[in-house]
């Protein structure tokens, strides 16, 4: 029943406007119904009135007073027609009258007498109301309309602000298990080194590197942090857009991650297909690309990563393709997500933060660009990093 809540200021306005809807419908049929009765009963009275009044008048074939009574028809907008009882017309006050007319007839004598008006005459008061109708039912539906506006900006508000009261939960909580893991070690390395004079000089150098290397690995998670943090604010991080090419910053990344390649057993290759100028903040681009390539070296398990620069359309990609174990489907959604891990086991040991795919996407999108992944076959995936050119 809960899930149905956030839905019932939706359906309250969608049940009240099609209940105006009906409404004014029924209303606008009924009132049209009301005057044309009105006008048919009028019509009938005058149709009696008419066939009274000429009774005299066509048992002597008296024209002048049908003329005269026909006058007078006009006059009030009306039509007079005469009839014989076997079909012969006796006399008609407009007999090439083309108005559409409502009709009522009355029998005198041997003749039948009736009396027509106009539909537009009939129908005119009503147009006029029907005017004040419309008027009406354009405010109600207004009301309505208005009335699920509001109601539905406050449930998206609702909404964002669980929303981001959600997500500040989860970044809490995330960046306190990073965080213990690094602490962890160090505390436990520090005890070691209280009672060093007990302790041989391996176990020393051994708690020594354990101190060096969980606080690199936790500066590191405090620099990604502070550098997300910066992203996410876009302009007020204060960024230096320069123009620059978009080859060489790859190169650049490639010769500074070929050792880690190589220390990987891995071969890493670049590919500058095009001359792509891009007007951005250098020092971030290399750091998207830097992160895109250690990524595929360090979690891929792939024998070879390539880097490819080139033009398509108006952006210029930088994309990054491994052959190793790929991404499974079920987490490709999520892949750019913070502390997001495909394998958290692997990023404990490889000292990730589970930041770098977010820190790519924040780049991309401070740069007016787009971070994409794609599936390689047989195995692998490709990174694509869109920018728009200069």
């Amino acid at each position: 029943m809960k899930r149905f809540v956030p839905y019932l200021p939706a359906a309250v306005s969608a049940f009240a406007l099609a209940a105006f809807v009906a409404a004014f419908v029924c209303e606008y049929r009924s009132f049209k119904e009301a005057v044309i009765g009105w006008a048919m009963g009028d019509l009938s009275a005058r149709s009696e009135l008419a066939a009274a009044t000429l009774a005299g008048a066509l048992e002597t074939d008296d024209y002048r007073r049908m003329r005269e009574f026909g006058a007078m028809c006009a006059d009030d907008g009306l039509r007079l027609v005469v009839r014989s009882k076997a079909g012969g017309l006796v006399y008609d006050t407009d007999p090439k009258g083309t108005a559409e007319l409502f009709w009522r007839g009355s029998e005198s004598g041997n003749h039948v007498v009736a009396v027509g008006i106009p539909v537009e005459t009939v129908l005119r008061p009503f147009k006029r109301a029907a005017a004040g109708f419309v008027l009406s039912a354009l405010a109600g539906t207004a009301g309505v309309l208005l009335f699920f506006f509001v109601t539905y900006r406050q449930r998206v508000r609702i909404r964002e602000l669980s929303r981001l009261e959600k997500f500040r939960r989860d970044f809490i909580a995330d960046v306190s298990h990073e965080i213990k893991t690094p602490l962890t070690g160090i505390i436990g390395a520090a005890e070691l080194l209280e009672d060093a004079s007990s302790l041989p000089s391996d176990c020393l150098k051994d708690a020594s590197a354990m101190i060096r290397r969980e606080s690199v690995r936790l500066n590191a998670l405090v620099q990604n942090i502070l550098s997300l943090s910066r992203l996410e604010r876009g302009g007020e991080g204060g960024f230096d857009f320069a123009e620059a090419d978009l080859g060489e910053l790859a190169g650049e990344s490639v010769g500074r991650l070929r050792p880690l390649a190589e220390k990987n057993a891995m071969t890493l290759d670049l590919a500058v297909r095009d001359d792509c100028v891009i007007d951005c903040d250098a020092a971030q681009i290399s750091r998207a690309i830097d992160n895109l390539v250690a990524n595929a070296i360090c979690h891929s398990e792939s024998k070879s990563v390539t880097v490819e620069v080139f033009r398509k359309g108006k952006y210029a990609v930088v994309a990054v393709e491994d052959h190793g174990k790929g991404i499974p489907e079920s987490h490709r959604e999520r892949i750019f997500e913070r502390f997001h891990r495909v394998d958290p086991s692997r990023s404990d040991r490889t000292g990730g933060s589970g930041l770098g795919l977010a820190i790519v996407r924040g780049i991309a999108k401070l740069h007016g660009g787009e971070v994409r992944l794609e599936s390689v076959k047989p195995s692998g995936c490709r990174f694509s990093l869109e920018l728009p050119r200069s």
